[in-house]
């Protein structure tokens, strides 16, 4: 397995994505929504890149069958059902909806991804699931694309990604491997024992705390806590297993 590591969605184009399995990750928050959203229920999720194709795609749709989640800067988008925190995303919210999920971020590099042969969405919450998948599909090239922050790199998804690089157990073969895959790895060594505290001291972790979300942190950080696989294909996420 060949594996490389995108900082961010700006630093790779759809077309260098082409045919390969995608791991993407948005700590937070919107992989961890995501997942959240469906092992609580959730029948897919649709992510959108702004609030005119949300619009398009709820046009489209059943009223009664979708909700618009999804945030600006961290804040919730005014006239959408929800926003982007996960713990928003309850059974008794989200059973048998379709999610229109749109935020600055992360659904952003999922649609960067969409030419992959798989794209495969990762955080904290389900990265056992994850791993395990990976070993048996065995992809023969495999990209951790990080959503980051407006187009810089973050902490949280780098300490994730080097969390499931060292689950995968490359071995001895580190050498081999592109810089950011190493850097990914050794940032997540050098953290592993305190990766809710490292996580909290992020800067996108501060923007979340002063909006009031510092709820979404600890559970952003729960490793293994939403075991469930998610794929997203022809435009929609669905789970796949757990």
């Amino acid at each position: 397995m060949w594996i490389d590591l995108i900082v961010t969605p700006l630093a790779v184009s759809e077309d260098e994505l082409r045919d390969r399995t995608v791991v993407v990750i948005d700590v937070l928050r919107a992989s961890t929504t995501i997942l959240t959203a469906l092992a609580n229920g959730a029948r897919e999720v649709v992510p959108v890149s702004d609030m005119s194709a949300a619009s398009r795609v709820a046009s489209s749709l059943d009223p009664q069958t979708i909700l618009l989640g999804g945030e600006r800067n961290g804040s919730p988008i005014e006239g959408y059902h929800l926003g982007n925190s996960p713990l928003e995303y309850q059974p008794e919210v989200v059973q048998g909806k379709i999610i229109i999920l749109n935020t600055t971020n992360g659904t952003g590099a999922i649609l960067r991804a969409r030419l992959a042969e798989e794209v495969l969405i990762g955080a904290f919450v389900n990265l056992s699931a994850l791993v395990e998948y990976l070993r048996h599909r065995n992809p023969k090239e495999l990209i951790l694309l990080c959503a980051g922050w407006r187009n810089r790199i973050s902490l949280e998804d780098m300490l994730c990604a080097g969390m499931l690089l060292d689950r995968l157990e490359l071995g001895g073969r580190w050498e081999e491997v592109p810089d950011g895959v190493r850097i990914a790895h050794l940032l997540y060594r050098t953290y592993a024992d305190r990766l809710q505290q490292v996580v909290a001291s992020s800067s996108h972790a501060a923007r979340l705390r002063s909006l009031g979300y510092e709820a979404d942190l600890e559970h952003a950080t729960r490793v293994d806590s939403v075991p469930v696989l998610a794929r997203y294909h022809e435009g929609v996420i669905r789970k796949i297993h757990g």
